[in-house]
């Protein structure tokens, strides 16, 4: 059983770093997958592509622990961070367990934090992974770029304690409703 969810983890991230493919990529030195030289997905990032991601997450979380899950989600150098889109993780009274690139924020309650247009957006991604799993849209700052822009993230829950998520920054109304 264990390895048929290894297997699955496996090909998961080959999903999602396949898309990769054909981008100009950087020699990291390490064990790590490449990571785009944009420091960004490439451009046209499904929503395919970011499930699978969320879903080798999810599975990595299941397999090693919360606790080991948690310090590979926050290694901004690890599987886990790719560029501008990183997994990210709360339990479900609200505390931010995993923000990679905003360390500071870990440990605080997220539930009230509304994005741009006033949408609590920890309110509706947890309401999202109680029922399973989900997109979610919404307007929000990248870390990596400090712009705001609309972003969708999909979000799935672990286990009764806590969830996950990643997302992508989009550029157009078609990319947030899945048309593209």
């Amino acid at each position: 059983m264990k390895s048929a969810k290894i297997l699955v983890f496996l090909l998961g991230a080959a999903v999602f770093f396949g898309s990769c493919a054909g981008t100009n990529l950087v020699e990291t030195g390490n064990a790590t997958p490449d990571v785009p030289e944009t420091n960004s997905l490439p451009e046209g990032t499904s929503r395919q592509e970011l499930v699978a991601f969320v879903e080798s997450a999810v599975l990595f979380a299941r397999d090693n622990g919360r606790e080991t899950a948690i310090m590979e989600f926050m290694d901004t150098a690890g599987t886990f961070v790719v560029g501008e889109s990183y997994i990210f993780a709360h339990d479900f009274n609200g505390t931010a367990l995993v923000l990679p690139y905003l360390p500071s924020e870990v440990g605080t309650n997220r539930l009230d934090l509304p994005d741009a247009e006033g949408v609590y957006i920890g309110r509706e991604m947890r309401s999202i992974a109680l029922n399973g799993s989900g997109f979610f849209h919404y307007v929000y700052r990248n870390p990596v770029t400090n712009r705001t822009g609309p972003k969708v993230s999909y979000v799935m829950k672990v286990d009764d304690t806590w969830w996950l998520g990643s997302g992508i920054y989009v550029q157009d109304a078609d990319e947030m409703d899945g048309s593209k």
